[in-house]
């Protein structure tokens, strides 16, 4: 209240001045002949204090101001003018000369822009931070981003960087153009900046990876936009701004989905995420909320992911209603209490143990909770006519020879395999390595690389599919939207990169490009390389390019998966590993233990 006290006595000085200045503009310093105008005086700050205030002028945050509310200003002098011309038509005793009624009017405008202007300059200059931002891309989203870190004083922008030629030289917000890109380093150096922005959120990873190659990520910090696929809005913030990725070094080209098919099968809906404080979890978490669900159920084992996730999600979407729900997804019981309290209609099932090497140590806990957990879900499902189930597998379930890709392929079958009396319409979604998985080899090679420690590698034939967490889940909210019942759906995850590749790649992230690479050899339930597909399963083109619809034989039902599951899992439990491998190539006469690599 203070502020708008302040601002529009501010206003009416700027217009008595302005009225003095018109009136010492068209008589000099004839005082005796200006004092016949105080009543003209008078009556003008009385009707422009009046317009002032209706027009909406102390509405206005001024730190944020765009050339649409310094109209508003306009408005509101232009009507003043109007307002006491028409009171002089009324009340005839002052005849006021034509050109101080104008200059009253320009000079009130210019003088009211002239305080705004400095307040925003002043806010501007006296809240900027010691740090030095260089914005690579002088378009819109550079220029939003450019006003954002104004407002904020989140750093000092010295200048933006393009190719564009026609930009080059010249100035946007005050803020000099430089260029080309090819030359940042230069003006890096030049200048001492702290942190380039790569604000061109249109760019294809090659164009990211172009300008990339023209930084010294030893010298200073790298940060971009989003994909315009990958935003949540039409305006660009600052919160958008997130650190290089190793996605953008490495490069997948970023997916479109049907957004209005996800948006119908999602929107108005109580929807289950199992899982849901993991890598995949998390972000179905994000893009779910995106489409409107009417609650979310946050479902997972750990407290604290599920706290988290919960968290940002209520940052994020005030208005979406959310569940947490501590739970172990084998517990059937407690599992059937939640689907009688909260309903579902939809499931997403990322819940599972996914690190190999552990759960060779642990194949029990494989089978339990990628197995069994599985079996539990589908069950109630079935039992409380859930509309849709999504699970969520992996390439290590393809002639698998760890537990954890066992485990995973048994939960495929009993999904796929002949079932009665069931309106769910089941699907599978088979994908290889998400990049910033949690668990996966890339923390491994993260903790290596800042304790300045050699990367270890176990061979240098080692490859995998590598494939971004948000298109990864983006393409498994597609594959759910086109769902008929036993659907498998495997995601074109293009040619598998080598480890070492990626694991350079890293380190060049991370400024640390010259450091050691060790090889330690392959570790218990590893491959040198992925499948995505069984030699009898035959992918088709579906609805998305990079969706393979894929055509299955299976002949077991789910009967007698589960009675074999459960001797696989007796005989973890005591131990008889041996007995354990007879019964699991009964289920999946691919699998192979890793003594008979």
């Amino acid at each position: 209240m203070k502020r708008k006290i302040y601002l529009f006595f501010i206003d009416i000085l700027a217009t008595l001045f302005a009225a003095v200045l018109a009136l010492f503009v068209r008589f000099g310093f004839n005082f005796q002949e200006m004092n016949k105008y105080n009543d003209f005086i008078l009556v003008y700050l009385i009707i422009s204090a009046v317009v002032y205030i209706f027009n909406g002028n102390y509405n206005i945050i001024w730190r944020y101001a765009t050339p649409k509310d310094f109209l508003l200003i306009f408005r509101g002098t232009f009507v003043s003018y109007i307002g006491i011309l028409t009171f002089l038509h009324f009340y005839k005793s002052i005849i006021l000369p034509r050109s101080v009624g104008m200059i009253t009017f320009l000079g009130s405008f210019v003088l009211i822009v002239i305080t705004r202007l400095f307040y925003q300059y002043f806010v501007f200059n006296t809240r900027k931070g010691n740090k030095k931002v260089v914005i690579v891309g002088a378009g819109d989203a550079g220029v939003m981003i450019a006003r954002e870190i104004q407002n904020s004083g989140y750093g000092k922008i010295v200048f933006f960087l393009d190719d564009d030629p026609l930009k080059i030289g010249r100035s946007i917000l005050g803020i000099k153009v430089e260029g080309p890109i090819s030359r940042i380093m230069e003006f890096v150096k030049k200048y001492g900046v702290d942190e380039v922005i790569i604000a061109i959120p249109s760019a294809t990873g090659d164009q990211i990876r172009a300008i990339l190659k023209n930084i010294d990520l030893e010298i200073v910090n790298v940060k971009v936009l989003p994909h315009i696929n990958e935003l949540l809005r039409d305006e660009v913030k600052l919160e958008d701004i997130r650190d290089l990725s190793l996605e953008d070094i490495i490069g997948r080209k970023p997916v479109k989905v049907n957004l209005e098919k996800i948006g119908k099968y999602l929107k108005d809906k109580i929807i289950m995420i199992t899982g849901a404080g993991g890598s995949i979890g998390s972000e179905l978490c994000r893009q779910i909320a995106v489409q409107e669900p009417k609650m979310l159920i946050l479902l997972g084992r750990g407290e604290n992911s599920i706290y988290e996730i919960n968290e940002e999600l209520s940052l994020k979407f005030e208005n979406l209603k959310t569940v947490r729900v501590i739970a172990d997804v084998e517990n059937k019981e407690w599992m059937e209490e939640i689907f009688k309290k909260y309903k579902p209609e939809i499931i997403f099932h990322a819940a599972a143990h996914k690190h190999v090497p552990l759960m060779e140590e642990n194949p029990y806990e494989a089978i339990r909770v990628n197995v069994f957990g599985t079996l539990n879900l589908v069950k109630l499902s079935c039992k409380y006519n859930i509309e849709r189930f999504i699970f969520i597998s992996t390439d290590k379930a393809v002639n698998p020879i760890s537990f954890m890709g066992l485990s995973k392929r048994i939960a495929e079958l009993y999904i796929l395999s002949n079932s009665d009396n069931c309106t769910t319409k089941f699907g599978v979604v088979r994908f290889g390595n998400v990049l910033g998985s949690r668990g996966s080899v890339l923390w491994k090679f993260k903790k290596q690389i800042e304790q300045n420690q050699p990367i270890t590698i176990t061979d240098p034939k080692m490859k995998r599919y590598f494939m971004s967490i948000p298109e990864a889940v983006s393409l498994v909210l597609e594959a759910g939207a086109f769902l008929e019942n036993k659907k498998l759906f495997v995601l074109d995850m293009g040619e598998q990169i080598p480890v070492e590749n990626v694991a350079r790649s890293l380190a060049k992230l991370m400024g640390k490009s010259n450091i050691e690479i060790k090889y330690i050899g392959i570790r218990p339930g590893e491959k040198l390389y992925e499948e995505l597909f069984y030699p009898y399963e035959k992918p088709k083109n579906s609805h998305h390019l990079k969706i393979f619809d894929v055509e299955y034989n299976l002949a077991s039902s789910r009967k007698e998966i589960e009675e074999k599951s459960r001797e696989l899992l007796e005989f973890l439990k005591t131990g008889k590993i041996d007995e354990a491998i007879s019964i699991a190539k009964e289920i999946v006469p691919e699998f192979k233990y890793k003594k008979e690599v």
